[in-house]
């Protein structure tokens, strides 16, 4: 008997398709650390991949979208450390954040994509859905924090992830101090002493 019978056929990409693909990412990232975003139109994409733009439109509706899709491929979602303890999770997570501001090929474009979703709200709507999408593991962090009553029971997650990744971006790019291991633990210290100061205020 065939132990295959009745399974669907896996679905083949077809390669051309894949390499277009490839292709039109590469060109985006190249022309958005060149020109900036706004300068990296569909046309100037196709006429530096060598890809058409009919065929560039098949898979994304505008350029907002092709920028940000571009952008994703060189992030990369943190793990879910999941130390079993809340800061412990933090510290991990904000000491990934930190160094990949610094190291991972996407920091370079940080500037450009938050001037954009600042011009274009096209452009903001789509960086608020992957920044929600990117943020997924710190605020399951969190949740997990709350659900195990190491932060008050009506926490905001999504406050206490503005609170810890905040002064990472502000020191990444506004101020010249390290954004070491030290100074993001001290963060975590620092958020968590607040929330569970203000349990013993309402206790």
């Amino acid at each position: 008997m065939n132990d295959f019978a009745g399974r669907p056929a896996p679905v083949r990409t077809d390669p051309r398709v894949v390499r277009s693909r490839a292709a039109v990412i590469a060109a985006t990232l190249d022309l958005v650390r060149e020109n900036g975003i706004a300068a990296t139109t569909i046309e100037a994409v196709a006429e530096r991949s060598g890809v058409a733009k009919t065929t560039i439109y098949r898979q994304w509706d505008a350029q907002p979208a092709l920028v940000l899709d571009a952008i994703a491929s060189t992030l990369r979602e943190p793990a879910d450390p999941d130390t079993g303890t809340l800061r412990q999770d933090l510290v991990v997570l904000l000491a990934g954040l930190a160094a990949a501001l610094h190291r991972s090929p996407a920091a370079a474009l940080m500037p450009a994509l938050i001037e954009a979703a600042e011009r274009d709200p096209a452009f903001a709507a789509l960086h608020r859905h992957e920044a929600t999408h990117r943020h997924r593991v710190v605020r399951d962090v969190i949740t997990r924090g709350i659900d195990r009553r190491e932060l008050p029971q009506d926490t905001d997650p999504d406050e206490v992830l503005d609170l810890l990744t905040g002064p990472v971006f502000y020191r990444r790019w506004v101020s010249t101090g390290a954004v070491d291991q030290h100074f993001t633990t001290r963060i975590v210290d620092v958020v968590l002493a607040g929330y569970e100061s203000r349990r013993r205020t309402r206790n």
